[in-house]
């Protein structure tokens, strides 16, 4: 967690892992106080506005290509990497055919990281949605819906088919390299977290560009603009757009603004 000085107010992030196994985040120490502090919370997107059919039509309308080419078609000649990669992953890849390459690696992921019992109804965001709605504390956007989902559909067509492959290599991984990670999240070791983002975007720029520095970009004029209010805010996106050069921390020092690391464990 870090804290960020306006003029008259606070802001306060904090890197969360958007899949989790029960018991393995809760509103306690730091986080709580900031939570209870913050007049309203930011989170990547509002979802707490929108309808499972409003979530659904907008997904669709990105997920599936306009022009009705198959995942086959799209991963061009990448196709058999996929097919092989996701054989040793364990995937069903023809369940995604109709989807385009960037959303079958979220699929990917998903389906990877349910195997292992993580799930987002036990994710930071949903258990911070619940509380918010017992307290009566307003939930607002970062971007939305289809501004996020319009940052991986518009990356051009050799990076989402990186970003699939990345999936289904990341899907081979061992439980054992995920539960690293985490154990550096709960630790707030913000090297290994560092680290840990190298390694994921190691060879891949564009990938990195795409869904980390330009939405880092976008975000911290957001919190600039935030820094000039009166209230306090808690603003809380995944661990790794914290961390490293083009991390929202650095990014808000460089405005000028004064950055504090802040201590506290987000276990339970």
């Amino acid at each position: 967690m870090w804290s960020i000085a306006g003029r008259t107010n606070t802001v306060y992030l904090f890197g969360s892992v958007h899949l989790l196994k029960p018991g393995e985040f809760a509103l306690q120490g730091d986080f709580l106080q900031a939570y209870e502090e913050a007049a309203a919370v930011y989170l990547e997107v509002d979802m707490d506005d929108l309808s499972p059919s409003a979530v659904a039509s907008a997904t669709v309308a990105r997920a599936i290509d306009p022009q009705g080419r198959t995942l086959e078609e799209l991963m061009g000649s990448d196709a058999a990497q996929a097919r092989a990669s996701a054989t040793t992953a364990g995937i069903d890849l023809s369940a995604l055919d109709r989807l385009e390459p960037w959303f079958a690696g979220l699929a990917v992921v998903t389906q990877a990281l349910a195997r292992e019992g993580y799930a987002a109804d036990t994710g930071v965001e949903q258990i911070v949605l619940a509380r918010a709605a017992a307290d009566g504390k307003e939930i607002l956007g970062l971007e939305t819906l289809d501004e996020q989902l319009a940052a991986l559909d518009s990356m051009d067509i050799g990076v989402q088919r990186e970003f699939l492959l990345k999936a289904l290599d990341d899907a081979q991984r061992p439980a054992s390299e995920l539960e690293r990670f985490l154990q550096s999240w709960q630790d707030g070791d913000d090297k290994a977290l560092a680290a840990e983002l190298a390694t994921e975007f190691a060879g891949m720029p564009d990938l990195y560009r795409s869904l980390m520095v330009e939405r880092n970009r976008k975000w911290a004029l957001k919190i600039s603009d935030l820094l000039g209010e009166s209230h306090d805010y808690l603003v809380v996106v995944g661990a790794l757009h914290l961390v490293g050069p083009d991390g929202l921390p650095q990014m808000l020092q460089e405005r000028g603004h004064a950055v504090t690391r802040r201590g506290s464990s987000p276990g339970n």
